[in-house]
């Protein structure tokens, strides 16, 4: 099996102020969106083609405002940094880099801003 194109790992997910996952993961792959919770069970699937993202500027970068089939989430990838069996918080500028990069690949596939 192959490996989605793009990988968001350490991703806190949200939905309004209801936390999903503390350790969640996005892929992108073929045209879809996936939205995994912490222990690898799907929370949200979708086409990239009409899912929507827009950086969340009160948090200077760090959060994703994620529409998909309709729902909004709130998502920070690379919030979470694994060190052995700890999981310390990702350093800001990696988690600006992970929001940019997600956000900028629902925009190519032409999603709603």
């Amino acid at each position: 099996m192959n490996e989605p194109e793009h990988v968001f790992d350490q991703v806190q997910i949200g939905k309004g102020l209801r936390p999903l996952a503390q350790h969640g993961t996005i892929t992108v792959d073929n045209g879809t969106l996936n939205l995994f919770d912490s222990n690898g069970q799907i929370i949200d699937s979708g086409p990239v083609a009409v899912a929507g993202a827009a950086m969340v500027r009160f948090t200077r970068g760090k959060t994703v405002a994620l529409t998909l089939n309709g729902t909004k989430y709130n998502v920070s990838p690379g919030w979470g940094n694994h060190v052995g069996t700890m999981v310390l918080p990702g350093t800001t500028g990696d988690v600006k880099d992970a929001a940019a990069l997600l956000v900028h690949l629902v925009e190519t596939a032409g999603g709603p801003a």
